[in-house]
């Protein structure tokens, strides 16, 4: 008695195969029954998870059916999909116990491949290639979770013995595969099934279109070869760069992809380098074991075109490719498997594929009986419809068959067939337009005997399952013109006699009818995105919904009553005009810059840099982000330590750089966790330790030392969720703090006279309680709907209290150090903790205001910072000084903060530095920073602050400017010195002398002695006649070139500057305010002052060795700006290059125009703006302008296309006020712009508003 053996794919083409003494006896596609193309098979609640992928349940009982049997006489039912395996799984819970016990689980997704290949290929000793997109995903120890790739095996006998086996980190897999990278190219080429909500590639469209393309040299290679290894080096990432890199060079004219020159040009590299690193792998095997026979299976293995390759250049003595290589043979590989696993030895040869059973004549007779009213039918002899088929095809009619079982696997191979006479020269697209409606340039397969093939084609081998394609003999190329190729090649099909009698007489009738070579075209009986068709009543359909012209149907012949028989001139009258693809047509450049740009927009924040959008860059950062760890070309990351995701054998990491990188548990115990940019940094940096030193982390992080202990902190915790562990050199050892005595009511902070006196575990806990509380910038303004701290008048502090603020820590924490208010005991330690309280008590932070505590210092926010100042009214008794006061956080120091380069400095120097401000933001990006100030108190406060901040690379001195670093050199100078002309000396602590430049000139001279090579300095000044800024700092500096950059906000007049300087906030009377105002009007007067305007030098180092300025109008930035501004000097350093005409010319993304119009429809003015960015003001502008910018916008052009000597200035000027951009060119060819032809090019700036300092708001 036989033994039946059931097989079951349940990934991508579900389908059932039963094998019975070694032999497969029926198979059947899914999709055939249910009429969903590709039948993935996923429910509907549950799509896309393969746990839930549901049986083919009428696959199994076509298959039981076919043998008359029932499910329970199965000896093994064997079940598999790709990635991890739940198939076996889903039997189980699908199955009785009486049924369930005959289920088998196949070692891998490959074997059953292999078994598919091998077991019916009639060879007794072969090598075995199984190559697709993934295999089975296992977890291996050390490894992780794998893939398989490709594999290969030595066959002999019964036995299969594992090769090789190339296996790729699952969560890579997807553009790590030769068969993934094949599908990626084919979906960017637009070929892909759309089956629900999944997008399914049809790679065979892409192998066809690469008959269009030709080599490009310049283009890189994406499959590396390593002799003498199986394995493949594919840098997944720079596939998905170079590809990204094309497409923007190129665009994506037209509607259809795969017309898109460079995509037909990518489509014959991936089908050219798929071919050679198949022909890599098995010419090793071959020598390697010595077989000269192959066997074939896998997704790949249906790319006919490699398969021919590798017959004809291995010299192969014989090649089997199983007819279904796919995901549907799965099937029939488990069948073979579990046959030869319960002692099966008979492998009988499989001399056809068609395994379908045949439609009963009565389910005929009623098909045709349904459609009576539509069709003409005559059952005829088998000769007799071997005669009208050649007659009608060489009459250039296209006739369908239809006939018994059909063909298991894509190919039909003449029994659910359409054919025609290949010797029309356009009947090609005649069945591509009218009958198949594809794609015009998809090609079609030729059938030949044989014992003939050697006529037409260049091949000596048999080809009966259509899975070589071999080239025509040129002699013969025009006369079959429908199957021959753009590359003069043919997927051939070749019959014999026994085997395929109807198409062997066919095609010698053809002879008979019309001479010429014995061919005849075959494609499948179906239309574009259907499957093929299965029953009698199908085939009918397909006959009546296209330009068919009869059907053969089984016995009967059958044509359209309604619609009459075309022969070849009527079918090609109806065809429209065929556009074909083609490549480039030249040798494209290398697009490797794009590459970078890409990037480092990626993954290094430079998106504004390239020439992608940001939600452009968005969706790449998801497709591509992921594989940033093969790249070759790319070796730098921005993760300390280097990257790798495969944190543990269960654990990766998924790199979506924009978006949200995830953290995934593979085995399922822990859910997703998801991570911005910053986060992965710092999980990555924990989990591989300070690889170079902590300090070097820190400052590429640019954070403070307790900023990274907290990540680090948060870091530890995130990976131990996980079961990981942080590395042990993230644990540094603490200094605990110094005794704390009691300070006299006059003397904040007097225990930091001592420079190393340290509180800086307590006041640690002092920040973190005001981080616990959410005592931010943006929460406070928030609660008191202000702008900025820094606009918080006198007048409004007891509204605030008593009217605005809820009854919340975060509004208690503001009265207390913003609002002048107190608190009780309780509430202060409630909120901060006893131990704070006491320590803020002993250095004098806090004081007693009757039976409450109030706080001597403001606290304000900056950069996400603390800061520390005396308070900016100070109109109580407790407020008396009998020493200078510390500046408190004005426009000024919050500015400097905003628009200061951060680049990375070894050493920065911070004179003036009052609270410390810009010296402890700057400690981020600094590895040392020196604070001076002249004031003691200042001193004291900035030590607390730097200890607040958790700063551990500032030391701050007392002096005069340069004198505490004299013989020190730095990178960058910091400055925010006093600087308001101001009649009286007194008021030292803001007081730059009657002209107001009287120590920024001291600090601009003598800076040179004290700057490397590369230094820069960055101050915050009033700008006294501003317009004569650049002589000023040429007479002032005496360094080596520098390129300069002011930045100014609006000039004042001596009204506008003196009145704000003149009055106090209480108890002034109006005598006393106009005495005061006298006097700053007659310093205006006599020291010559036109205008005061307040704003930002910005100096550096000019490369080209030749000084340049520069004048800008900006507003007074509360948002970080300091990004532009480097982009400012980097643009200088460009412009200075010799080759900067090469350079591409863009529009500022935000840029915006705006015109009035008045009710007449005559415009007005116009103006340039980029909203929301205090960078920018706005800028009238005359229209020739504006028609400028919008020629550039369109075009992109190069610098030298657009630039003359006529609006050279222009440009330039536009360039350094960012509204143009210079960056790397990224298109091949680039159209000219026209120069605008006696037309007025003019931008102006609008002055913006100013924020003075007020030194008179610290007058009682």
């Amino acid at each position: 008695m036989s033994d039946y053996h059931l097989g079951i794919n349940m990934g991508h083409d579900r389908s059932a195969a039963v094998v019975r003494d070694g032999e497969l006896v029926v198979a059947i596609e899914q999709e055939r029954l249910d009429r969903k193309k590709h039948s993935i098979g996923f429910l509907y609640q549950t799509s896309g998870d393969p746990e839930f992928i549901q049986v083919p349940g009428e696959c199994l009982k076509y298959c039981m059916d076919s043998l008359d049997l029932p499910l329970l006489a199965m000896t093994t039912i064997t079940a598999n999909m790709p990635g991890e395996d739940f198939a076996p799984g889903i039997l189980r819970n699908k199955f009785s116990a009486e049924i369930a016990h005959a289920i088998r689980e196949i070692p891998s997704h490959h074997l059953a491949h292999a078994y598919s290949a091998y077991w019916p290929s009639g060879f007794s000793e072969a090598l075995v290639l199984v190559v697709d997109a993934t295999g089975t995903t296992k977890r291996t120890p050390g490894l992780g979770h794998q893939t398989e790739s490709y594999s290969l095996y030595r066959a002999s006998g019964c036995q299969l013995e594992p090769l090789h086996s190339e296996q790729i980190a699952a969560h890579l897999a997807s553009l790590s595969t030769l068969g993934f990278v094949y599908e990626y190219v084919s979906r960017k080429a637009g070929f892909v099934t759309n089956v629900g909500t999944i997008q399914y590639p049809e790679s065979g469209k892409l192998m066809g279109l690469a008959a269009y393309g030709a080599e490009q040299p310049n283009w890189r290679q994406w499959f590396r070869k390593n002799p003498g290894s199986y394995s493949l080096e594919i840098a997944a990432y720079d596939i998905f760069l170079e590809i990204a890199a094309l497409e923007k060079r190129h665009g994506q004219e037209g509607d259809v992809p795969y017309l898109r020159p460079w995509l037909v040009d990518l489509a014959y590299k991936v089908q050219k380098e798929l071919e050679e690193a198949l022909e890599h792998v098995v010419e090793l095997a071959l020598r390697q074991t010595g077989l000269r026979k192959l066997c074939m299976a896998g997704g790949v293995a249906l790319n006919s075109v490699a398969n021919y390759r590798l017959l004809r250049n291995l010299g192969l003595d014989d090649i089997f490719v199983f007819p279904a290589a796919g995901d549907s043979g799965i099937a029939a590989g488990c069948a073979f498997w579990a046959y030869h696993q319960s002692g099966g030895a008979l492998r009988p040869p499989l001399q056809v594929a068609t395994l379908g059973h045949a439609h009963a004549d009565s389910r005929i007779a009623e098909a045709l009986d349904a459609f009576s009213d539509l069709v003409h039918f005559e059952k005829m002899t088998r000769e007799e419809i071997l005669r009208q088929t050649a007659t009608s095809l060489a009459a250039g009619s296209i006739v369908a068959r239809f006939e018994q079982g059909a063909e298991f696997g894509p190919r039909a191979l003449g029994h659910r067939s359409i054919l025609a006479d290949p010797t029309f020269n356009e009947m090609k697209a005649v069945i591509n337009a009218r009958v198949k409606f594809r794609e015009a340039f998809r090609p079609f397969a030729p059938v030949i005997p044989l014992d003939r093939v050697n006529e037409v084609f260049v091949l000596e081998h048999a080809s009966p399952f259509m899975l070589l394609v071999s080239e025509i003999r040129p002699e013969m190329r025009d006369q079959i013109p429908a199957v021959a190729h753009a590359d003069g090649t043919g997927r051939v099909q070749t019959v014999e006699k026994e085997t395929n009698p109807f198409f062997y007489q066919l095609c010698n009738a053809m002879v008979e009818q019309r001479g010429g070579p014995p061919v005849i075209l075959n494609t499948s009986f179906n239309v574009a995105g259907q499957p093929i068709v299965e029953t009698p009543r199908e085939a009918l359909q397909t006959l009546l919904r296209c330009d068919l012209d009869y059907l053969a149907l089984g016995d009967y012949w059958v044509s359209k009553k309604s619609v009459p028989v075309r022969d070849y001139q009527e079918h090609l009258s109806t065809v429209p005009a065929t556009v074909l693809p083609h490549g480039l047509g030249r040798p494209d450049a290398a697009v490797t810059d794009l590459m970078e740009q890409l990037d480092r927009a990626l993954f290094f924040q430079e998106g504004d840099q390239s020439p992608w959008t940001t939600a452009e860059l968005r969706r790449l950062s998801t497709e591509g982000g992921r594989f940033r760890e093969t790249s070759r070309l790319f070796p730098n990351t921005p993760f300390h330590g280097g990257l790798r995701t495969q944190l543990s054998d269960d654990v990766v990491l998924v790199l979506d750089p924009l978006g949200q990188s995830s953290l995934v548990d593979l085995a399922g115990r822990v859910k997703l966790r998801e991570y911005d940019l910053p986060q992965v940094r710092m999980l990555l940096a924990a989990f591989n330790g300070p690889q170079d030193s902590v300090e070097e982390f820190r400052l590429s992080a640019a954070l403070t030392h307790l900023e990274l202990r907290r990540e680090i902190d948060w870091a530890r915790a995130e990976l131990g969720v996980f079961g990981l562990a942080a590395h042990a050199e993230w644990s540094p050892v603490r200094t605990p703090d110094a005794p704390l005595g009691n300070d006299p009511d006059d003397a904040l902070c007097a225990a930091f006279e001592d420079a190393s006196f340290s509180q800086r575990c307590i006041l640690e806990e002092f920040n973190k309680a005001l981080q616990s509380q959410g005592y931010r910038e943006d929460a406070i303004c928030a609660l008191l709907d202000c702008d900025s701290l820094q606009t918080i008048e006198p007048t409004h502090l007891r509204y605030y209290d008593r009217n605005r603020l809820p009854d919340t820590g975060l509004a208690d924490l503001v009265r207390l150090f913003l609002l002048r208010a107190a608190l009780s005991t309780e509430r202060i330690e409630e909120l901060l903790g006893n131990r704070v309280v006491n320590a803020l008590c002993g250095l004098g932070v806090l004081v007693r205001r009757d039976d409450r505590w109030a706080s001597r210092v403001d606290l304000f926010c900056s950069d996400g910072l603390f800061f520390a100042t005396d308070h900016r009214y100070m109109f109580l008794a407790e407020d008396q000084l009998t020493e200078q006061p510390v500046m408190y956080i004005g426009m000024d120091s919050h500015g400097l903060v905003q628009a200061a380069p951060r680049w990375r400095s070894m050493a920065t120097l911070d004179l003036c530095c009052g609270s410390g401000i810009q010296g402890i933001v700057a400690s981020r990006y600094s590895r040392r920073v020196v604070s001076v100030d002249v004031n003691p108190r200042a001193v004291r406060v900035a030590r607390f602050n730097a200890q607040l901040n958790g700063v551990e690379n500032l030391e701050i001195r007392r002096g005069d400017l340069f004198e505490p670093v004299r013989g020190d050199r730095f990178d960058a100078v910091l400055a925010n010195p006093p600087f308001v002309p101001s009649p009286n000396a007194e008021y030292r602590f803001r007081d730059g002398g009657a002209n107001g430049e009287q120590v920024l000139r001291r600090i601009i001279q003598e800076a040179a002695e004290h700057l490397t090579p590369t230094g820069r300095i960055a101050v915050v000044t009033d700008l006294v006649n501003v317009d004569r800024y650049g002589t000023k700092l040429d007479s002032w500096w005496s360094g080596d070139a520098m390129d300069q950059l002011v930045l100014k906000t609006a000039d004042r007049d001596a009204l506008l500057f003196c009145v704000p300087h003149s009055h106090a906030p209480f108890g002034q009377t109006f005598s006393e305010y106009n005495q005061a105002l006298d006097q700053w009007v007659e310093n205006f007067e006599r020291e010559g002052l036109e205008s005061v305007n307040f704003g930002y030098l910005l100096m550096r180092r000019a490369e080209s060795g030749k000084s340049s300025y520069f004048c800008r109008t900006v507003n007074n930035p509360a948002t970080p700006i300091h990004s532009l501004v480097e982009d400012y000097f980097g643009l200088v350093q460009r412009l200075a290059r010799e080759d900067c005409g090469e350079l591409q010319l863009r529009v500022h993304p935000a840029l915006r125009v705006r015109s009035e119009v008045d009710l007449d429809g005559i415009e007005g003015r116009v103006e340039l703006c980029v909203p929301d960015n205090p960078y920018f003001t706005t800028y009238p502008c005359t229209p020739a302008i504006v028609r400028l910018l919008q020629d550039i916008h369109e075009k992109s052009p190069r610098l030298r296309e657009v630039i003359t000597e006529s609006n050279g200035e222009t440009l330039r000027d536009l360039m350094r006020k960012g509204i143009l951009e210079l960056s790397v060119q990224t298109s091949a060819v680039v159209p000219t712009v026209q120069e605008e032809a006696s037309q007025e090019m003019l931008v102006r700036e609008d002055e913006t508003k100013t924020t003075p300092t007020c030194l008179s708001s610290y007058l009682a």
